[in-house]
């Protein structure tokens, strides 16, 4: 475990947290699609949260380039409001795990907050389904909402996208595929602890190697599942920071962790985009961990008021 100064508070909550007794790492090694059947029996355990008043939430099932399916969206709106902004948003879980319903402690309060529409993209997840399944449903899902995100109440002409940890590097990927397809334009990118890297040769890889949520052999098993047979050699738009053209993407906001190991290669993508010429904002949060914001916690709810006050401005230009 690594010692202070991770912020205490955050240490604790992580210790007391029921998904703590969870061996992630094993079970990535051994038999990542059980970590699912986990997080649901702890979830299954939780007392269910209660839709605030004048929120809507709903399930939408839209189509899928592959056959036989169907893409599951998660959307969150304020009752009664139309053009609404749009935020597409990818949960995390290394590439195997998570759902949007994940994210609802966050969603209900930040949809009602900042007056916008939150769309969460319920991708296909690996092992079955490697790269390129996540990208093709979350451009499935863009192309879609820039048609038809006036069914929701938003607004078609301003879309951004944002994803925490893997989500993050699904995110990241679709602004790349976007810029070259050209049917929609996205507004920004908000990506939160993103593994942008399957080559884990970092500094901050080596140092936090063994890192409170977030190992590099957890980050090993996850690009592997992720990439599969073309982990050596991945294909265009996998890995974030093997592109080429950081050129002409959208603005860019990335939130890292100080004690996180994929803190280094998120830095990384975000002066590759600098250099390129893209409007690029870096937060370092002191004394946090990966996914340091899902734990009850006072760094969690300061951070949740100085994102939603970004946010604002990010989303509602």
């Amino acid at each position: 475990m690594i010692q202070p100064p991770i912020e205490i508070e955050l240490q604790q909550a992580i210790l007391e947290s029921p998904y703590n007794q969870i061996d992630y790492d094993y079970l990535l090694a051994h038999n990542p699609t059980q970590i699912r059947a986990e997080e649901q029996q702890v979830a299954d355990t939780e007392e269910p949260l209660e839709i605030p008043t004048g929120l809507l939430v709903d399930n939408h099932h839209i189509p899928s380039r592959a056959k036989n399916r169907s893409i599951r969206l998660r959307t969150y709106r304020p009752q009664n409001k139309n053009n609404l902004p749009v935020f597409v948003y990818f949960h995390g879980g290394a590439f195997i795990y998570g759902t949007p319903e994940q994210y609802d402690f966050i969603f209900y309060q930040l949809a009602l907050a900042l007056n916008i529409l939150i769309v969460s993209v319920d991708y296909r997840l690996a092992p079955e389904y490697p790269f390129p399944a996540a990208l093709d449903d979350g451009y499935d899902a863009l192309l879609w909402l820039a048609q038809e995100a006036e069914q929701l109440g938003g607004n078609k002409k301003n879309i951004s996208i944002g994803g925490s940890s893997a989500g993050g590097t699904i995110a990241a990927s679709l602004a790349h595929l976007a810029r070259d397809k050209k049917e929609v334009t996205i507004q920004h990118q908000y990506l939160l602890y993103p593994p942008m890297d399957h080559r884990l040769q970092t500094a901050s890889m080596q140092t936090l190697a063994e890192a409170p949520m977030q190992t590099r052999q957890s980050a090993h098993w996850m690009w592997k599942y992720y990439l599969a047979k073309k982990h050596t050699t991945p294909p265009l738009y996998a890995v974030p920071l093997l592109q080429t053209n950081f050129a002409n993407l959208p603005s860019t906001t990335i939130i890292v962790a100080e004690f996180d190991p994929l803190k280094d290669e998120a830095k990384h993508y975000g002066m590759q985009l600098k250099e390129a010429g893209v409007s690029v904002t870096i937060k370092e949060i002191k004394g946090a961990t990966h996914v340091f914001d899902f734990f009850p916690t006072t760094m969690a709810r300061e951070f949740w008021q100085q994102q939603t006050r970004y946010l604002q401005t990010i989303l509602n230009r």
